[in-house]
């Protein structure tokens, strides 16, 4: 059964998915129009383009909107689950490093929908210009996606990051143990499996975690998909 951390993430792909179909649809039409113009016009559309801006429009920066939001419950539930042991105050430097945390990864979700789109960009402006079929540009269209496997793995290697430190935030030097779970098969690395396998009975102290392989935030890796919960 699929945890909060992967309903977000999919919900996300899902729909980015539907919004690169829809800015695709309109590239095709727009492909159409720039076959017929001349050098001077092509140049000057090419110039005006700014798919990033498109893909916004489209829903792009809402859904960006809706990931911090579930990045922000993920906070809350950190902080509640503090609160129902008695830990009820988290210093303003941590609520800014993890905003810090929370304003880097949304960069990096804008910073690859720009690179999207001027690869698009690229991609239309070289084949009109040496005039090639719509056939063919339509096909590379289709090759160029911003919904990639790869974009799904920082989705979710950045909320799950995200989780680990806003629990590490809150408890923070506080007499509390941690214990690391997740998935154990035949995916899981080496470094986790110690880990995991090598927990103490009542759990690691902040300290053994910090000096683990697998410290909070950082975990197994990329696209790890363990957690630091409080035992």
């Amino acid at each position: 059964m699929p945890d909060a951390v992967e309903i977000s993430v999919n919900t996300f792909m899902n729909n980015i998915q539907r919004i690169e179909d829809e800015l695709k649809d309109d590239l095709g039409r727009l492909a159409y129009k720039m076959k017929d113009m001349t050098d001077a016009e092509l140049l000057n559309t090419t110039k005006r383009l700014n798919f990033l801006q498109e893909l916004v429009d489209k829903g792009y920066g809402d859904e960006i909107n809706n990931l911090m939001d579930d990045y922000d419950k993920v906070l809350a539930q950190a902080v509640k689950e503090a609160s129902n042991r008695g830990i009820t105050l988290m210093g303003t430097e941590r609520i800014e490093a993890l905003q810090q945390l929370k304003d880097l990864d949304t960069q990096k979700l804008l910073g690859r929908a720009n690179a999207y789109g001027n690869d698009l960009k690229k991609l239309l402006f070289r084949n009109i210009y040496s005039n090639t079929s719509i056939t063919t540009i339509v096909a590379e269209l289709g090759e160029t996606s911003l919904a990639t496997h790869q974009l799904n793995v920082a989705v979710n290697t950045g909320l799950r990051q995200f989780s680990d430190f806003s629990r590490y935030s809150v408890f923070k030097g506080e007499d509390v143990r941690w214990t690391y779970v997740g998935t154990q098969d035949s995916r899981t690395r080496p470094a986790c499996i110690s880990t995991h396998f090598n927990e103490p009975a009542n759990g690691y102290t902040e300290a053994k975690v910090q000096g683990s392989r697998t410290p909070f935030g950082t975990r197994g890796g990329f696209n790890c998909r363990h957690s630091w919960m409080v035992a």
